[in-house]
């Protein structure tokens, strides 16, 4: 019998990457992965030769979580740190007693599920529940919270259950362990970050998943293979159906009986770690919502981490509502303590197995802003310049970094950045922090380019650097959205080719004519290079709807006659070059900086309202789609 064809087994099952987080299975509208104690594997022969929605939200394939944070941390997603973004850190604890006894470290995660579930902002969690069998459950509400309280230590495909549930539970919850949550992040976003929507069968099938609502967080050292411990312990005389509790403190696991609680060393656990949780590198779940754990908080209680406004809210609302009490004694350091020790473990573990000449998927890259992968397994990183300014000192930097990281070869891009080439995956974490420590930035797509301008050509109406750099710098981190291109072009020969981007910004100029000084010699008209000039009883005269207002008769007129009568920006919008090209409308003149920075917010604004179809729709085509009329009056009536 031949062997089926799926992507996931090749490139991340058998090499044991996988973190059995069950995403795969959630979102594929044909219901065919299954689990066993080896990982997930198919039940029958996929339609699409397994490349389908399972390998866009496996987050062992490729995180992005630069990108999803771009979602999460509501566009204001900063370079990875030990801890990642984050917004507050408390210690927590819930203030029922039923809870905070039967929970782990103070039951905090339980007070804020049983918050959502009574304010109606859930009707369901999505938890891991039993110690002697660990299985995934969806808590409804009324249900026993208590029943899947406390942390259970080995790996279960969570996610998976999701699947055909939307017509039971509408939103939910999920209390999930990093990979969990990143594979959450991957089934929200992957339809807005790669060029197809949720995947749907031949027959119209559909995964039917309810919305999640709330990502919490577990930290998390390692999970282990169930079987594998189950066979530990029954070996150590440990009868499964006796375990209470499980935690882990430093170098131990704690289990807890009615009788007694039981020491046993990590090291002695060792043969039971999943293998795929031997090569994460994320402790504290990073793009959750609120992430919790027992480090840096005194016994009893649980350290919260709100990271982005909806993780406050919930923390705050808690809080105020008399759920969770809550202290801002919390040992920061010990908690990075936590996640630096798992990363020189994931380092270890990816030394390891590259030296073993092992494959290993490096889906960590793009972690990091700017970090895409190349062909031929290696990566480039982009380096960002003052739209297109930069000094040989900064340069110098960046050809040493080419040399020591890359494969030493350097990238001009048509955005004006530059790019490291060949870069292997496991140099990224070394050269992005080299990038950071000498003052240099990465930056991805969804950036203004720019032409010269008048600080540098003759020509040039306006600055453009100055007005690129600033809304690099608003809009880089922002949804602009996806794909919302920035030309800057200082004046009418639009060298950036404003009419082809989604954002095009011309410096303009109006020219008058003073009568007094006309003599009317006619240098105007031979200047002009839309022939808007004539000479008419020896004065010249300018046609309006020819006019181009380049300023060149003003800057050529010999008798200074020709004048500047205001100066500023025009806004075109809706033009690209892309696989559906359109070219773009002039919609405003005259502009000055902020009136373009408050329109291009309206015009973000109008785009997420209207588009359908992520990944497929440029602003030009949405424009045409629900017509130019249409669109240009919604932006335009704020």
């Amino acid at each position: 019998m031949l062997e089926k064809k799926w992507f996931l087994k090749d490139a991340i099952v058998d090499t044991g990457m996988c973190t059995l987080c069950g995403a795969c299975a959630a979102v594929c509208p044909y219901d065919l992965i299954r689990f066993d104690e080896n990982g997930p594997y198919l039940k029958d022969e996929c339609y699409r030769n397994g490349e389908g929605a399972c390998k866009d939200v496996c987050q062992r394939v490729m995180t992005d979580a630069s990108r999803i944070a771009l979602n999460t941390f509501n566009f204001k997603a900063k370079p990875p740190s030990l801890l990642g973004q984050y917004e507050k850190i408390v210690s927590a604890r819930a203030t029922n007693e039923t809870l905070a006894e039967k929970g782990q470290d103070g039951g905090a995660v339980s007070s804020l599920i049983a918050y959502c579930m009574n304010k109606g902002l859930i009707d369901g969690a999505i938890t891991t529940a039993g110690f002697a069998k660990p299985a995934a459950n969806i808590i409804g509400k009324g249900e026993d919270i208590t029943t899947s309280q406390g942390a259970k230590y080995s790996t279960v495909p969570l996610l998976s259950t999701l699947r055909n549930e939307k017509d039971n539970f509408n939103k939910v919850a999920l209390v999930g362990t990093p990979c969990q949550t990143y594979g959450v992040r991957r089934m929200q976003y992957f339809n807005g970050l790669n060029v197809h929507p949720v995947e749907i069968g031949m027959d119209g099938e559909f995964a039917n998943n309810p919305t999640i609502e709330y990502t919490i967080g577990l930290f998390c050292m390692e999970n282990f293979n169930y079987h594998k411990l189950s066979d530990f312990l029954e070996n150590q005389g440990i009868k499964l159906n006796d375990i209470k509790k499980y935690s882990i403190q430093l170098d131990e696991m704690i289990i807890t009986t009615d009788n007694k609680n039981i020491e046993i060393s990590l090291k002695d656990l060792q043969d039971c770690v999943w293998d795929g949780c031997k090569i994460c590198r994320d402790a504290v779940s990073k793009v959750a919502d609120i992430s919790a754990g027992s480090s840096g908080s005194s016994k009893g209680w649980t350290t919260l981490i709100a990271r982005n406004a909806k993780g406050l809210k919930l923390l705050n609302d808690a809080n105020e509502a008399g759920y969770i009490e809550i202290s801002n004694e919390v040992d920061i350091e010990m908690t990075k303590e936590l996640a630096e020790f798992k990363m020189r473990k994931f380092r270890h573990e990816l030394d390891k197995r590259l030296n073993s000449e092992k494959k290993v998927s490096c889906y960590w890259v793009r972690d990091y802003p700017g970090v895409r992968p190349e062909v031929n397994g290696t990566n480039f990183v982009k380096i960002k310049t003052d739209s297109g300014i930069t000094t040989h000192e900064y340069l110098g930097k960046v050809a040493e970094l080419a040399k020591k990281y890359g494969d030493g070869t350097l990238e001009m891009t048509t955005r004006k950045s530059i790019e490291i080439q060949g870069v292997p995956g496991r140099n990224i974490d070394d050269l992005m922090a080299e990038i950071y420590d000498k003052g240099l930035k990465t930056i991805g797509m969804g950036y203004a380019t720019a032409c010269p301008g008048m600080d540098y050509c003759p020509e040039g109406l306006v600055s453009t650097k100055e007005i690129a750099n600033k809304l690099t710098m608003h809009f880089a981190q922002k949804l602009t959205p996806h794909k919302m291109k920035v030309g800057v072009a200082g004046c009418p020969n639009s060298c950036v080719r404003v009419r082809d981007h989604d954002i095009g910004i011309m410096g303009q100029l109006r020219p008058v004519i003073d009568e007094i000084k006309c003599t009317g010699c006619g240098r105007c008209t031979e200047l002009c290079k839309f022939n808007a000039i004539s000479i008419k009883g020896r004065k010249a005269v300018i046609n309006r709807d020819l006019c181009g207002n380049c300023g060149w008769c003003v800057r050529g007129c010999p008798h200074e006659a020709a004048l500047e009568d205001k100066r500023g920006y025009s806004l075109w919008i809706g033009g690209n070059g892309a696989r559906r090209p359109t070219e773009g409308v002039l919609i405003k003149s005259f502009c000055d900086e902020e009136e373009i920075i408050e329109t291009i917010n309206d015009i973000a604004r109008a785009f997420i309202k209207y588009r359908t179809n992520p990944g497929k729709e440029r602003l030009g085509n949405i424009m045409d789609k629900i017509g130019q009329g249409t669109f240009i009056k919604e932006i335009l009536k704020n």
